[in-house]
């Protein structure tokens, strides 16, 4: 008896015609998935270089805040009339301390 193989050897031209779609359909997604790695590179290297450039900028209006107050500080500390801000703000205090004071006798009192 002889077996008829061409339904066989169709199913077999079948498979290897699909494994072939597969296979270009698969380079494909590879492809895709190269072009987004790099993407994914280039993106992360614009965010750094943009983090960078931040924190230097950052950095620079820190230094030059610092440097702005230091001036301001030392031409305020350096006025004659320091000893006058001092005696006036030492008795701002002294008599805030005497209304607190005041208020808090004067309830118990009651």
């Amino acid at each position: 008896m002889r077996r008829n193989t061409t339904p066989l050897v169709a199913t077999a031209d079948e498979v290897v015609e699909r494994l072939a779609r597969l296979e270009e359909q698969m380079r494909y997604v590879v492809a895709a998935v190269e072009k987004l790695s790099n993407r994914d590179t280039e993106l992360e290297e614009s965010l750094r270089g943009m983090s960078d450039r931040f924190t230097a900028a950052l950095a620079e209006q820190a230094t030059m805040f610092h440097e702005s107050l230091k001036e301001v500080t030392e031409s305020f500390v350096s006025r004659e009339d320091w000893a006058f801000w001092k005696s006036l703000l030492t008795a701002a205090f002294v008599a805030l301390i005497a209304y607190g004071w005041n208020a808090l006798v004067s309830t118990m009192h009651r």
